[in-house]
């Protein structure tokens, strides 16, 4: 047994797959396919692949990461070809190899988000962030909903604006420990400054990162 790790993309109309969608899109894919994929062992074998950082519906990726376990070695190029020549619009593998890290170490992923907003839309941004504390409402464990404190979760690459355009570049906790979906963030923006006038035209996740600051893959 041979495990693999892709990178893939999910983009332009393939953004409304859901998560469960998608699984049953790449099985489909590895059976047109006709990979050596690795399979279970019991009464109902089930072929196994492993996304550690499922993707918000409507949001596009350029880094998105499978792993699967193939039962002989099939050459990376031809892996990648032979996917993504059955898989649908916006869906393509862009790297595949020997896994190195562990999901563990996922720490956190950089967006680019794409708005619509008025032009004072930057220096309200830049009152949001210099705010002490920003707090949140989330869903813990036991379905109880508790203040969350976000502000030291929140690192900003950048924030240009032209006019009514906006790009936002943020870099947010992700992983098996803690997670902070970015329109969380400009929910509590809107929130904390009344008046604040924006829509979100896109949302790109650009790069997975270890904790240590290095990328996943």
């Amino acid at each position: 047994m041979l495990k693999i790790r892709t990178v893939y993309e999910k983009r332009d109309r393939a953004k409304y797959i859901s998560h469960l969608d998608l699984n049953r899109c790449m099985q489909r894919a590895f059976r047109r396919a006709k990979l050596p994929i690795w399979y279970s062992e019991g009464f109902n074998p089930r072929l196994y692949l492993m996304f550690p950082l499922a993707l918000s519906l409507g949001f596009e990726s350029v880094c998105e990461i499978m792993d699967f376990n193939l039962r002989e070695l099939v050459p990376f190029a031809e892996l990648q070809d032979r996917l993504n020549a059955v898989l649908p619009e916006g869906l393509r593998i862009r790297h595949a190899a020997e896994p190195v890290k562990k999901h563990t170490e996922i720490g956190f992923a950089d967006y680019l988000l794409e708005l619509e907003a008025g032009e004072g839309f930057s220096a309200t941004w830049d009152g949001f962030l210099a705010r002490e504390s920003i707090l949140i409402q989330r869903t813990n464990k036991r379905k109880q909903l508790v203040q969350t404190e976000i502000r030291p979760q929140i690192q900003c690459l950048s924030c240009q604006q032209d006019g009514t355009q906006v790009q936002l570049g943020l870099r947010l906790p992700a992983g098996a420990q803690t997670n902070l979906n970015p329109t969380a963030v400009l929910d509590a923006m809107q929130e904390l400054e009344p008046g604040t006038d924006f829509s979100v035209n896109r949302v790109l996740r650009e790069k997975i990162i270890c904790h240590d600051g290095t990328d996943f893959f």
